[in-house]
């Protein structure tokens, strides 16, 4: 290895160096438009129909609370659903002489007469999302129903009674249907999405 090789050279061949071109750049940027903008109206319907999904969550899972409470404390509970403020709560009821309903619902209204005794007991409270309301409610008994409250009566023994309630999300026109079987506690969902 002397000066005298010709095979030998002092300068090195550059490296080649591997970059992006221009095209290559601006197909890719493409391609993410392309995709994102198929993901992002899929994610975004998704995030809208959560309000409605949450709020259905909020009834079956009273309901599986209020029965279950009914069966552990052998006391009856009855789970109200206010459309006015848009408020689930689950109470149990007890009078001298059994229940009273109406009693309640007087005395959380401002209208308890002096001579209604009875105890109350608020076991849980929470209020549905905002712009989610309570459209519609049906049950057997007409009478579960005063000044927009309604109520579903859960009985120690683990029935129920039988009831069906639309739920809307009045800014999206977004709705579900749930449904109750009084005995088994079975719950049927159909969305309007």
């Amino acid at each position: 290895m002397n000066g005298t090789d010709p095979s030998y050279s002092s300068v090195q061949p550059a490296q080649s160096r591997r970059a992006f071109t221009l095209i290559e750049v601006i197909l890719v940027v493409a391609i993410i438009m392309i995709a994102s903008s198929m993901a992002v109206p899929a994610f975004f319907r998704s995030f809208q129909a959560a309000n409605i999904r949450t709020a259905a969550r909020m009834v079956v899972t009273s309901g599986k609370y209020a029965r279950n409470m009914a069966v552990l404390q052998q006391r009856q509970v009855a789970v109200f659903f206010d459309t006015e403020t848009g408020e689930i709560r689950i109470v149990a009821l007890e009078r001298a002489g059994g229940p009273n309903l109406d009693a309640f619902l007087d005395a959380n209204r401002g209208r308890a007469r002096v001579d209604d005794r009875f105890a109350t007991e608020v076991l849980r409270e929470q209020s549905l999302p905002e712009h989610v309301r309570i459209s519609q409610f049906n049950a057997p008994s007409r009478a579960q129903q005063v000044d927009g409250v309604y109520w579903v009566n859960y009985f120690p023994s683990g029935v129920s009674d039988s009831y069906s309630l639309l739920i809307t999300d009045e800014q999206r026109n977004r709705s579900v249907m749930i449904e109750v079987d009084h005995v088994s506690g079975a719950t049927a969902m159909r969305y309007d999405l």
